[in-house]
């Protein structure tokens, strides 16, 4: 039921973004100037893409290294409690074990909140760009690739938001 209601609900924007179209085609007599830009790719090939990326690898490998220390040592732990009846060997391992898997998680978060935070430093000047492009070269609409289903390639202007985003003072 949800299901029909939704492509209904497609449907529908479907046509009303076919009648806006056509209502602005015969208004001003010209087509609608309309662009596609690819988001990850402008995030990938720019230089502040590309440092914000650097960044967040050396991160990578910063943890990883710390991670794989943590891990030699728990490791050496889990030998010298085998076979071992003492029970405080074994507690030292399993207390290590736990403190080294708390270590894994938040690697892993403060990896992820440090890609989010440069994302979106990125994707906010990335906006400002297409909004640049839009009003100088008078764009009614500008997609993401991600929302398009097709589009012909002469309507991508990722290279053009890569070229002016790189143009920037600062890549911004």
């Amino acid at each position: 039921m949800a299901l029909q209601k939704e492509k209904r609900l497609k449907r529908l924007g479907s046509v009303l973004v076919g009648c806006f179209l056509f209502t602005i085609i015969a208004c001003t007599g010209e087509p609608p100037k309309i662009g596609v830009v690819d988001v990850v790719r402008v995030i990938n090939d720019s230089n502040e893409g590309k440092k914000a990326n650097a960044e967040v690898n050396d991160l990578v490998k910063a943890k990883q290294a710390e991670i794989k220390k943590k891990a030699e040592t728990v490791e050496k732990l889990k030998k010298g409690s085998e076979g071992e009846t003492s029970k405080g060997k074994r507690e030292e391992f399993n207390k290590a074990a736990a403190r080294y898997q708390k270590m894994v998680v938040a690697a892993d978060e403060e990896v992820k909140k440090r890609a989010a935070e440069l994302r979106k430093v990125v994707i906010e000047h990335i906006r400002k760009v297409l909004d640049t492009i839009g009003q100088e070269e008078k764009f009614l609409l500008i997609l993401t690739n991600e929302n398009v289903g097709y589009s012909q390639k002469s309507i991508d202007i990722t290279d053009k938001v890569i070229k002016k985003y790189n143009e920037l003072p600062g890549g911004k």
